[in-house]
This record gives structure tokens, sequence and C-alpha cells, in this order.
């Protein structure tokens, strides 16, 4: 068995948790799942992050905080992570089919759980929203509005824009 086997075998938390913590998955630790972990544990959440990068698992174990090495689209891993107490599913894995099956997946486990998706296009958004996500960040919306706000400050503070 390797390390990360061994290490992985059981999801390691910060040791903070009680009954009354709330708790997050964040599936997937790229950027995205990063910002979005660090947010939830500064704001109190016990997090367990699955990922498929043996690394960034390992990494996160060292760190006791906690960590799942696994497909988000096998419900046995879902479980080791602790969906059944979970508050909150975080899908932030770029595939954005994977992204909508595991939103379908969670959603059958839990019909109560609070479901935020990623997805690159409005079509495939909607199509998560569908499979049970409650929230979807699309990802070509939040980069027109970027875009769009560039602009806007370029015009506004007489930039090469501006007449």
């Amino acid at each position: 068995m390797s390390e990360l086997d061994e290490e992985a075998s059981v999801v390691k938390t910060n040791g903070a948790a009680d009954a009354g913590d709330r708790r997050a998955i964040v599936a997937g630790y790229g950027p995205a799942g990063r910002l979005v972990a660090a947010e939830l544990e500064g704001s109190g959440f016990e997090v367990t992050v699955i990922d498929e990068n043996a690394d960034t698992v390992l990494m996160r174990l060292e760190k006791k905080k906690g960590a799942k090495y696994g497909d988000v689209l096998d419900g046995s891993v879902l479980e080791e992570a602790g969906i059944m107490s979970a508050d909150l599913l975080v899908v932030a894995i770029p595939d954005e089919r994977s992204a909508i099956e595991a939103c379908r997946i969670a959603r059958s486990m839990r019909r109560d759980l609070f479901i935020v998706a990623r997805t690159n296009f409005l079509s495939r958004g909607m199509m998560a929203e569908q499979a049970g996500a409650d929230e979807v960040v699309v990802e070509e919306v939040v980069t027109a509005a970027a875009m769009r706000d560039v602009i806007v400050k370029e015009l506004e503070n007489g930039g090469r824009l501006s007449d």
C-alpha cells in the first residue's frame, strides 16, 4: 500500500470539528477550489477536498486538513468524504460534463444538500441546474462581466478609450 493509500483511506480533518460545525466538500482543488476552500475554512467550515491529484491530497493531509483521493463521480468517494453530513458541495472541477454528472449523483444521495457547480458555458449551467445544482457559476458569464468592467473603468477614468 502506498503512502497515499494509507493516509487517504481515512479522511483527516483539522481537529476543530464537533457535532455543531458546518461541513463542506470541495471537489477539485485547482484555483477555483482552492479559493473556495480557503474562504469556507476561514468562515469556520470543516472542508474536505476531493481530488484526483495525489500530491494535492497528500499536501492537505500533511497540513491536517480534510482530503480524499478519488473521483467525485464515485458515490463511495462522496460517502467517505462525508456527503451524508455535509452542508455544502462545491463542484469546482473544470470538466463540465463530469460536473453535471457529479451534481446528479450528489443530488440522488442527498435531496437537501446545497450544491454549487462550475461550468464553462451557459447551456451547460442550465444542465447542471437540471441535474441538481442549486447555484451555478458560469465562466463565460463571469468573463463577460469582467471584460465589461475593464472597459467601463477605462472609459470612466479618462484612459485611452476616452474622447
